[in-house]
């Protein structure tokens, strides 16, 4: 079993960042305000839930465990560098990519694949949180393309 303790303080912030990065590439592939006040109320949801959940490896319980604290999920806030969108994009995909790397070299590979399906599933709850394209309610598409787009390229990233 891998514990937060077998990673560096560094590595473990890129953890930790990882649920919140994912989060933001379903919000910034489709942005409306709206939209990503419900997206990230998603996120929460799904962080809190699987908190409860008595069915997590040890390091995910120990990293959903974490992102309750206030002051932790601030600090794992996504490091913006950019003002360009693309470049954004780019950037955080890095991240998630990193992120999948250290799981693949220090997580067994039991909770690699079920950390990195919990970093998908929790793409697409938030790509599921609100309408895109509606007009108050009206009309719209659950996942529009752009997300779906994103959601392939995540799934691609953690390699599942």
């Amino acid at each position: 079993m891998t514990k937060k303790s077998d990673f560096t303080p560094e590595e473990w912030q890129q953890l930790m960042e990882t649920p919140l990065t994912v989060s933001a590439l379903i919000t910034l592939s489709s942005p409306a305000l709206g939209d990503a006040i419900k997206e990230s109320m998603a996120a929460a949801k799904m962080i809190a839930k699987t908190a409860q959940s008595g069915d997590n490896s040890e390091l995910l319980a120990a990293l959903v465990g974490q992102l309750q604290d206030k002051e932790a999920a601030k600090a794992a806030q996504p490091k913006i560098e950019s003002k360009d969108p693309e470049e954004i994009k780019a950037q955080l995909l890095e991240s998630v990519a990193a992120a999948a790397g250290l799981l693949d070299e220090k997580a067994t590979p039991e909770e690699a694949t079920q950390i990195k399906q919990w970093l998908y599933d929790l793409a697409v709850v938030v790509a599921e949180a609100a309408k895109e394209g509606d007009f108050m309610g009206i009309g719209g598409v659950r996942v529009n393309e752009s997300e779906k787009a994103m959601l392939q390229q995540l799934s691609d990233t953690l390699g599942l």
